[in-house]
């Protein structure tokens, strides 16, 4: 759970499977602070530099951070948007809207994971 939000994911914690699985590493993906994965030391989305910035500038350097991060981590999936926004103040949110690559579906799938402005997520503390 994350102690400000008091928000608990859905995933986190489980074994999951098929599109819950892609859902799992899409947010653990964007949750997690390069340098923090002892055996992926690059693996993952630096959202720490758009801690302090006000809104209407951290958004879209954030939802840049995000599909870059997501394009070059997660090789499973097809984004086709990222879309940041505003929760409270100070409170950010992403919705990541993807499709697996290998799908015979043609559905599209979306992920949301909140962000907070206090690091404890953007650090990748998941608990």
């Amino acid at each position: 759970m994350d102690p400000n939000t008091r928000i608990v994911p859905a995933v986190f914690g489980q074994i999951v499977t098929s599109l819950d699985d892609l859902d799992q590493a899409i947010a653990t993906i964007i949750l997690t602070q390069p340098g923090s994965v002892p055996t992926s030391p690059e693996k993952g989305c630096d959202l720490l530099p758009y801690i302090d910035l006000p809104s209407n500038e951290a958004i879209p350097k954030v939802g840049r951070a995000v599909w870059d991060a997501l394009t070059m981590w997660e090789p499973r999936i097809v984004l086709t948007d990222v879309s940041v926004y505003e929760t409270s103040y100070a409170r950010l949110s992403c919705n990541i809207y993807w499709q697996p690559v290998e799908s015979v579906i043609d559905d599209l799938r979306s992920t949301t994971v909140p962000l907070n402005s206090s690091g404890q997520s953007l650090a990748g503390v998941l608990q």
